[in-house]
């Protein structure tokens, strides 16, 4: 672990903003931590804790996954995601909105689940799971200052354990919430340093490495957070950053750069046969 410190203390060093990464490998359960622990800016990774309480709200019976929601007015926001090129009135099953939420980071699908659930629901579910340094402060509106939420990587992580172990709202929940976390599109920090050998196959057999995850960016925040399952061994990681310089949302965005040089430190430490 202090061979693992000085390596993300040089990466500090030489990143214009300041990043948190937490760690937990599901079989040892060892523990990665680096960096501040108080609660950051979650971006889009606040989509997760709304997933989560969709499928709450859906495993208790008040929405179902086939319900059609329709895209209002009050819905629409700008950034990412395509229903803001839709016509409004369009009516879309819950199912397809959650997963417009979290593979292309819908931010009108984020809105439209928002208004069948509300904040309040999300924060006390939040509490409940032990996951008590995540809320959410406003939907998705860029009107309205900052932060859309605030959390904190070991949250995170301690989120995503319960999805891995198929104890969160119910088995199958936390199944279908994987699945969907496993199509993400957004594949900028946790995936990119990655050996493309391991996260693709040119076979019928399935990648050595799966990854699900949820990123989120903001004006000098990237965020990743996400299961990784290997043949080594699987592990959760949460990679939290803020104050970054570069404000640019380019794919070669300094925390582009930085970030997943981390995500892989952390990948070759629980899984020194790939080093």
């Amino acid at each position: 672990m202090q061979q693992l410190d000085r390596i993300f203390s040089h990466i500090a060093d030489n990143f214009s903003g300041t990043f948190t990464v937490y760690a937990e490998h599901f079989k040892t359960g060892e523990v990665i931590a680096f960096g501040n622990s108080h609660p950051m800016e979650t971006a889009s990774t606040i989509k997760l804790p709304i997933l989560i309480t969709a499928m709450q709200k859906i495993h208790e019976g008040h929405l179902h996954m086939e319900q059609l929601v329709p895209l209002l007015p009050d819905d629409y926001v700008t950034g990412s995601g395509v229903l803001q090129n839709l016509s409004l009135g369009t009516m879309l099953p819950i199912a397809d909105v959650l997963m417009l939420m979290i593979i292309v980071s819908d931010n009108m699908a984020t809105n439209m689940i928002l208004r069948l659930i509300g904040l309040d629901a999300i924060n006390r579910l939040m509490q409940d799971l032990g996951a008590r340094n995540t809320v959410i402060r406003k939907r998705i509106d860029f009107r309205i200052p900052p932060p859309i939420g605030l959390s904190t990587p070991k949250d995170m992580v301690h989120l995503l354990k319960g999805i891995y172990h198929r104890q969160l709202v119910s088995p199958a929940a936390s199944k279908w919430m994987w699945d969907v976390l496993t199509r993400q599109q957004y594949n900028t920090i946790l995936t990119r340093n990655m050996p493309y050998t391991l996260l693709n196959s040119e076979t019928d057999d399935p990648p050595q490495v799966i990854i699900g995850s949820k990123s989120g960016s903001v004006e000098g925040v990237r965020n990743d957070v996400g299961i990784v399952t290997t043949p080594w061994g699987d592990y959760a990681i949460a990679i939290m950053s803020e104050a970054c310089q570069d404000l640019r949302f380019h794919m070669d965005n300094e925390a582009h750069r930085v970030l997943p040089e981390v995500a892989l430190q952390v990948f070759q430490h629980f899984c020194p046969q790939t080093s």
